[in-house]
């Protein structure tokens, strides 16, 4: 019985090896969608911003408040969506630079979750044998193994305890 349960553990600290190990590839890909989402909101500021350079002294803010002044409904709703690129390139800035700073602690904390979702539905799993992809694996696995001897330790004490009261006591 012994043997079965020294398995038991043992096949918990291998998953919790492989699982760990995945971490370091999961917030490296999560970071290049980050840098690829910054690149595509650049990308589709970038006409607004020449012009903006071109007629408004670099001011994006002025060619906004041109396109709201016009009078025009639609010309109006172009504002709107001139504001809400510059709101979204900004904020990717300041989370590639936020990432950049602390990748680990980002990627746990961040609110980007639509990226987070596409980097999990497209995530593969890599054995990356970096040093923090050994130390993720390492951390994780004895966290996972202590979880599993509790949970066991916790189960056993149930049931010798259930056991007690229905044969031991009731006699």
């Amino acid at each position: 019985m012994s043997k079965l349960l020294d398995y038991i553990r043992l096949s918990f600290f291998a998953a919790g090896l492989l699982l760990g190990v995945q971490i370091p590839a999961f917030v490296s890909d999560f970071g290049h969608a980050l840098d690829a989402h910054l690149i595509e909101a650049n990308n589709a500021l970038a006409p607004f911003k020449k012009d903006a350079q071109n007629y408004f002294n670099n001011d994006l803010n002025k060619l906004i408040a041109h396109y709201e002044n016009i009078g025009d409904d639609i010309v109006g709703k172009g504002a709107t969506h001139i504001k809400s690129l510059d709101n979204r390139q900004h904020s990717l800035q300041v989370a590639v630079n936020n990432f950049n700073q602390s990748p680990y602690l980002f990627t746990l904390t961040s609110d980007f979750l639509t990226i987070k979702k596409q980097v999990w539905q497209r995530f593969e799993g890599q054995i990356v044998l970096k040093k923090d992809s050994i130390i993720a694996a390492l951390v994780c696995a004895i966290i996972i193994a202590i979880f599993a001897e509790f949970i066991g330790f916790v189960t056993l004490f149930i049931i010798k305890r259930g056991y007690y009261r229905l044969f031991i006591a009731g006699k």
